[in-house]
């Protein structure tokens, strides 16, 4: 039970140039990274083209009245230095293509003049190579963060990290099947237990696609709000991330067994 932050890779710009791009472009493209950053979805609306489409790595395209809520609805972050890596600008009549590499992902964007400033006509993403390397960081990284959610006993960040059609599958408990009865889920339990001493740690990080099969085991003191005695228990899970449209992962499958099963 588990979240994948993804993991902003900073590197300064190196450019390949035929012809540098005006200066209000890159300002441009930098803003519009920037707004995506800070879940500035107004800002990202004015340097999107009328006609904007992406398409992700896995294939599904999206317009920009689909990218909007999803733009809204994710979590600001810090603005660092502009992500690209390997930049490279070209241009093609009347527009530019901006090319680069980030988080994992080769990106290709159109920019062209619309309305007097420049806007992105179209974004395509690629993967470059699943690293599993990266993959085990970033999910390390993760284990934390959802270990500091349950001793802090915070049921909406916990509920967060999955899917609106995640399956969470538990010990002698029905499947909580879909965000509602997920968020449900955890709701009671931090109503019903205190949480201290949370660890999870993975084993193992297997990559297809968009997806990330992990596996790990994980231990916490658990104390019965109701009275009686603390119980340190420990266990195993397995657990499927899913890249969603806005390049987050989430859970879509969880199961856990706790070891005092046996």
């Amino acid at each position: 039970m588990k979240t994948l932050a993804l993991v902003a890779l900073v590197a300064l710009p190196t450019v390949s140039l035929g012809q540098a791009p005006p200066a209000a472009l890159r300002a441009a493209a930098k803003a519009r990274a920037d707004a995506i950053a800070r879940a500035d979805a107004d800002a990202w609306v004015r340097l999107v083209s009328d006609s904007f489409t992406v398409t992700f790595a896995n294939g599904r395209v999206q317009t920009k009245a689909q990218r909007i809520p999803q733009i809204k609805a994710s979590r600001p972050g810090p603005v660092a230095a502009v992500p690209f890596e390997h930049e490279r600008w070209s241009p093609a009549g009347n527009a530019y293509i901006h090319q680069y590499h980030n988080g994992g992902l080769a990106f290709t964007e159109v920019w062209a003049k619309e309305h007097g400033t420049w806007r992105m006509a179209t974004n395509h993403l690629t993967v470059i190579e699943p690293d599993s390397a990266v993959a085990r960081r970033m999910v390390d990284s993760a284990d934390v963060a959802f270990a500091d959610a349950m001793n802090r006993g915070d049921a909406k960040a916990l509920a967060s990290f999955y899917s609106d059609d995640a399956v969470i599958l538990l010990q002698g408990q029905a499947p909580a099947a879909g965000r509602a009865a997920v968020d449900q889920a955890f709701a009671g339990f931090v109503g019903t237990f205190t949480i201290s001493n949370a660890r999870l740690t993975t084993s193992s990080v297997l990559i297809d696609g968009d997806l990330i099969i992990e596996h790990g085991t994980y231990s916490m003191t658990v104390h019965p709000k109701a009275g009686g005695a603390d119980a340190n228990d420990t266990g195993k899970y397995l657990v499927v991330w899913q890249e969603q449209g806005d390049l987050s992962w989430k859970i879509v499958r969880d199961c856990s067994q706790s070891d005092a099963a046996h």
